[in-house]
């Protein structure tokens, strides 16, 4: 058989048979349900979060509205929203507004669970109520309503549902990615998924929990559900996103209404925006990976894909990860596509862009957290992230 490249892959072309087509290996009487269960006390067999139930557990707030007019003619205004505000168990007063106000939503946490909410808007000449990103006319006072149960709800920082970077502030999106930008120090191919979500080392206060559809399509999936890549190395965010990728899951960060965060593992079809795998690198691929673009001796007859991708990522020393669903979804399997490729000399980049090809699949060269490179092999149809080129 003929070598790889002329440094010596040869060993490296021997170790890709093992094993990589599987996803999972079930075991009897095995279920996993809460992730993290040594940091967080859970145990598999309890129900997962309960959305409703965190409502119901949520501090007590209370909302004082300050209303600053403009201009005259406000008064007769002033009154009847005062009037449908209070109704609203909200404190509000009506002042003259100065130029150095800013209209904002702040706010002060008490003792215990108390917490105070304080809104400040603006009352214009034809009775609108305006505050930093909410207007209300006088007509719309069901409107007011849903957004005070929501700061009455969520607090200041309101629904964290469809905003940029999951609602999270930028303080609390910086503990998250801190966290998720740490490389994994062990290995993962063929350890069970619970085993390495414990072994994961996240904030004490960012508990890894399951939403009930994702315990579903885990269990859908059977028990026992075991990793089938190495990730050792790869950030502790683009490891766990492809961990779950490979189960149909995927996680993000959420805020709950108390103001804390969790990452909450999903299923891959429920809305909410998961966690990517990998981020668009910032550079071009020659400055992010210039390893691919190095020049060597390539020789090959109808190796397997896999195998070369395996053998090849320990050559360049670049992770090359498979989006396995994806893959499968399409009847890819790389295992069965066999590539020949004639003595010659020429760049990684051209080569595998070759060989991904014949199987019908592509790559990318993303970053993960800490902005190292890696591959990600997906199905030609997958749309590509926008990338500097």
């Amino acid at each position: 058989m003929r070598t790889l490249t002329t440094i010596g892959v040869i060993a490296a072309m021997t170790a890709a048979y093992i094993d990589q087509a599987r996803a999972q290996l079930p075991r009897e009487g095995q279920r996993f349900e809460l992730a993290q269960a040594s940091r967080d006390k859970t145990r598999p067999g309890r129900k997962p979060a309960d959305p409703m139930a965190e409502k119901k557990k949520l501090s007590s707030t209370m909302i004082n509205m300050e209303l600053l007019t403009i201009g005259d003619g406000t008064a007769l205004k002033a009154r009847e929203w005062m009037e449908i505000i209070g109704k609203m168990d909200v404190t509000v007063t009506v002042r003259p507004g100065r130029s150095t106000e800013k209209v904002e939503v702040t706010e002060k946490k008490g003792a215990g669970k108390l917490r105070t909410v304080n809104v400040r808007g603006i009352l214009d000449n034809g009775g609108q109520l305006i505050f930093t990103d909410k207007t209300f006319a006088q007509g719309e006072v069901g409107k007011l309503a849903a957004w005070i149960e929501e700061l009455r709800t969520y607090g200041a920082q309101g629904n964290p549902e469809g905003r940029p970077a999951w609602g999270l502030t930028k303080e609390q999106f910086g503990v998250i990615h801190t966290a998720l930008k740490k490389p994994l120090d062990f290995e993962t191919r063929d350890l069970e998924l619970d085993k390495v979500l414990e072994k994961l080392t996240l904030p004490a206060d960012v508990p890894l929990r399951f939403s009930t559809a994702a315990n579903r399509a885990l269990k859908n999936h059977g028990s026992g559900a075991v990793v089938a890549q190495s990730l050792k190395g790869i950030t502790q965010g683009t490891a766990l996103a492809v961990i779950l990728n490979d189960q149909g899951l995927a996680f993000h960060p959420r805020r709950l209404p108390d103001g804390t965060v969790e990452l909450t593992v999903i299923a891959a079809d429920e809305s909410g925006g998961a966690w990517p795998v990998g981020w668009p690198r910032q550079q071009t691929p020659p400055e992010t990976a210039p390893a691919l673009f190095d020049i060597k001796t390539i020789d090959l007859e109808e190796e397997p894909l896999d195998g070369i991708l395996e053998a090849a990522a320990g050559v360049i020393g670049i992770p090359i990860l498979i989006d396995r669903p994806a893959l499968e979804a399409r009847r890819i399997d790389l295992a069965q596509v066999k590539i020949t490729h004639p003595r010659k000399r020429t760049t990684w980049i051209t080569a595998l862009n070759s060989f991904t090809f014949k199987a019908k699949a592509k790559f990318e060269v993303l970053i993960d957290e800490a902005g190292k490179p890696f591959l990600w092999v997906t199905p030609l149809a997958t749309p590509a992230r926008a990338q500097k080129e």
